[in-house]
């Protein structure tokens, strides 16, 4: 499901990119929680292209999820291509799925669905806190998933039922003024 070699990174400890690091101006950004949280990749940060190359394995490219992992947790999001090239913070983890085996809108589904959130966040009702689990952990998890065949065909339905869900609501919600 998940690439072998670097399916599941969390961003670099704090001390690894600091904000005496960030730069004015370069060709090399820094992304965020917020960027998985609301899907967009508008950056405030810059490193300087040595930073960015002691940070290569923190790099997120078209195609890979970048999760929110503080705060805000498990909002997930698809990397968009014609991003500005940069690598990802502490606050985020990225995912690269092995496409010959995973279909990348089921994967979203699938991270998104409630029982995963509630997998992911270890989430105990009795819990004011909610916590990602270590990675370390769910490296370990088995997953049994569908064909890549079906997984379309399921990740299609879900993704016309949201639609339609989101239609809905549009036209229930009061115009405003």
């Amino acid at each position: 499901m998940l690439d072998v070699d670097d399916g599941i990174r969390r961003g670099p400890f704090g001390s690894a990119l600091k904000k005496s690091l960030f730069v004015p101006e370069s060709p090399y950004a820094v992304y965020e929680q917020q960027n998985a949280i609301y899907d967009r990749y508008d950056t405030r940060y810059n490193i300087s292209e040595k930073t960015f190359h002691e940070l290569s394995k923190f790099e997120i490219r078209p195609g890979d999820f970048i999760m929110s992992g503080a705060g805000t947790i498990g909002r997930i999001s698809r990397v968009p291509e014609g991003i500005k090239t940069g690598v990802f913070n502490q606050a985020l983890i990225r995912f690269k799925i092995d496409d010959n085996k995973m279909d990348a809108e089921y994967f979203l589904q699938l991270i998104r669905s409630p029982q995963m959130q509630r997998r992911l966040t270890g989430a105990n009702p009795g819990s004011a806190i909610t916590n990602l689990v270590p990675m370390s952990e769910v490296k370990k998890w088995k997953l049994f998933v569908p064909t890549k065949a079906e997984q379309k065909q399921i990740a299609r339905s879900l993704t016309l039922l949201d639609d339609a869900i989101a239609l809905h609501q549009q036209k229930a919600s009061p115009p405003k003024s």
